[in-house]
């Protein structure tokens, strides 16, 4: 199923709005300078901790007070546990701009809830403009508070995203700010709106996905489903292939002024997505992901056999779980925060992401200001060119051959557009090879 770009009219003012907000962020990345991503401090700041006890101080300077957060306490389990429970995690040292967001991705439609076999934490400071990702598999055998030591992926199935929450705290001392579950259809209607991937295949796969043979593939929303979601016996390299998609994803996101399309991909799938990420929290951070956008200031991390080892269960079913090394762990943890604490210059492509997003804005303002006279289907004698327009405002151009077996005349790039932000995107048209006998 292919989303089209047209909206209900009770949706459009909310997204003439957020139109609106995306403007006043492009002039906003205009007008600022694009130094390292670190503003300048002056001698005076205090630095505040978000679970640091407040102390009065005798000052006459006005102060920011930061909002404690609370650490949950954890329930004890409520069933025997196949393995000893390790003790809870150490709380992580988070900076206070440091944010964490999850990724998850279940096998199952909404409203039904299955596992997520995709689990993505995105550690994102957002003064320096720097994130790192790790990745964790699915099947990783961890304590869920109140529960009993379970796979990782059953904790939302089992609690929702407070339980995913707490689990997360327990066995590795960090908690998510803000969360994202998608569901396989909406996977699949991202990659085919993106305009399909270009997948690099270092592994063949012969027995799932039609056939993949090493090297690099287009895929479109189907074919990249069944390569994230394939096991083959080894998840960690699944888990791997999940954060290769997912950094493909988002580059091809922020390139070509892609993300001012993004107030009708939100409305578009609003109603599928379980999230508690506004609208608004995305559009306040198209400056920062446009500086994410240059590869030098996000960091990969996947939990392999150097941080997990694998143990099979005692209860002769002979299924196989991964359990963590703790010290390992919590190693590649400090390594991730540690590569988003220092600042850096940014890349020039960041000032080319700038520039592309700005003229989608520029051309969108346009497009909406300018009226549009539709061009209907006329009869013409066959063989000749015709023209058909199927819905106002988006012409096509087609041609017929002339000739039975000669291949499809070749057509100039044409603009598409999608109400009520109809950004162009070019659609080019290959000649089809003739028949032979």
């Amino acid at each position: 199923m292919k989303t089209t770009g047209t909206l209900p009219i009770h949706r459009r003012g909310k997204a003439l709005l957020a139109a609106g907000v995306l403007v006043a962020l492009v002039l906003m990345i205009n007008a600022c300078a694009s130094g390292g991503g670190r503003p300048p401090r002056g001698s005076n700041h205090q630095m505040l901790s978000p679970w640091a006890s407040a102390t009065p101080t005798a000052t006459l300077q006005p102060s920011a007070t930061a909002t404690p957060d609370v650490w949950p306490t954890f329930a004890p389990p409520g069933s025997p546990a196949a393995t000893a429970i390790p003790p809870a995690a150490p709380r992580l040292e988070l900076d206070e701009d440091v944010k964490i967001w999850l990724l998850l991705g279940t096998e199952a439609e909404k409203p039904f809830s299955g596992r997520t076999d995709a689990i993505h934490l995105l550690l994102i400071n957002e003064r320096l403009s720097k994130a790192s990702v790790i990745s964790i598999p699915g099947s990783l055998f961890v304590y869920l508070p109140g529960h009993t030591m379970q796979r990782l992926n059953t904790a939302f199935a089992l609690g929702g995203m407070e339980l995913v929450r707490d689990t997360l705290a327990y066995n590795f001392g960090i908690r998510p700010d803000k969360f994202v579950l998608v569901h396989p259809t909406e996977f699949k209607w991202l990659v085919d709106d993106l305009g399909s991937l270009d997948v690099s295949v270092l592994f063949p796969i012969r027995d799932a996905c039609g056939g993949l043979p090493a090297g690099t593939h287009r895929m479109n929303g189907d074919k990249v489903y069944c390569y994230v979601s394939y096991d083959g016996g080894d998840e960690i390299n699944r888990t791997r292939r999940q954060q290769q998609v997912l950094q493909l994803l988002f580059t091809k996101l922020v390139q070509n002024g892609r993300l001012a399309r993004l107030p009708v991909l939100y409305a578009s799938y609003q109603d599928h997505l379980e999230t508690d990420i506004s609208l608004m929290d995305l559009l306040l951070r198209v400056p920062l992901a446009l500086r994410l956008g240059d590869p030098d200031r996000v960091s990969y991390f996947v939990l392999g056999w150097e941080q997990l080892r694998q143990w099979e269960l005692p209860d002769n079913t002979q299924t196989t779980v991964l359990l963590p090394r703790e010290e390992e762990v919590a190693a590649m943890f400090d390594q991730a925060l540690a590569a988003i604490s220092d600042p850096s210059p940014l890349g020039e492509i960041v000032l080319t992401y700038e520039a592309q997003v700005t003229i989608a804005v520029a051309l969108t303002q346009t497009s909406q200001a300018t009226a549009y006279v539709p061009v209907w289907p006329t009869s013409t004698p066959i063989g000749q060119p015709t023209s058909s327009a199927t819905q106002p405002g988006q012409p096509t151009a087609t041609r017929t051959p002339t000739q039975p077996g000669q291949p499809t005349a070749t057509r100039a790039p044409t603009a598409t557009y999608s109400e009520p932000y109809p950004i162009p995107t070019a659609v080019f048209y290959t000649p089809t090879p003739p028949a032979y006998p």
